[in-house]
């Protein structure tokens, strides 16, 4: 098991590392990208929803979405219903660069999968699902 965890921790980093280098002559982070990337499939999330989704603590999360506010990349806008809620969104020029951020995704996570069949990737996920279950189980 312990080799099979290593596979998947080289994997992860190797995947990150070409991300970062194709991101970094942008002048971004991989914690930017992942924001870009949830922002233009899932706009007006919240803060709080946000920070769940990329694993990371509320506040680290703000401090970032203060600099991509800074940046002209993200704002905030009064929910509709709540206005005490603040919905995040990302401006024309976020919009802009989360597109070529995507297609960026795209080629890394198409050479990773090259040669990958169907049934391999539905084991792959069946497995990784199972594993991830089984670690939210585990006590904080």
């Amino acid at each position: 098991m312990r080799r099979a965890w290593l596979s998947v921790v080289r994997t992860f980093n190797l995947c990150s590392a070409a991300l970062t280098a194709r991101l970094t002559p942008l002048g971004l982070h991989l914690s930017e990208h992942e924001v870009l990337v949830i922002l233009a499939h899932t706009p007006h999330i919240t803060q709080q929803a946000l920070a769940s989704r990329c694993f990371v603590a509320k506040s680290g999360i703000s401090m970032l979405l203060k600099r991509m506010e800074a940046q002209g990349l993200v704002a905030r806008e009064p929910d509709e219903k709540d206005g005490r809620i603040k919905r995040l969104v990302l401006t024309a020029a976020g919009s802009e660069l989360a597109t070529h951020v995507l297609a960026i995704q795209t080629e890394v996570l198409t050479a990773m999968a090259d040669g990958v069949q169907a049934d391999e990737a539905a084991q792959i996920i069946q497995l990784m699902e199972r594993i991830s279950a089984q670690l939210t189980a585990l006590d904080p």
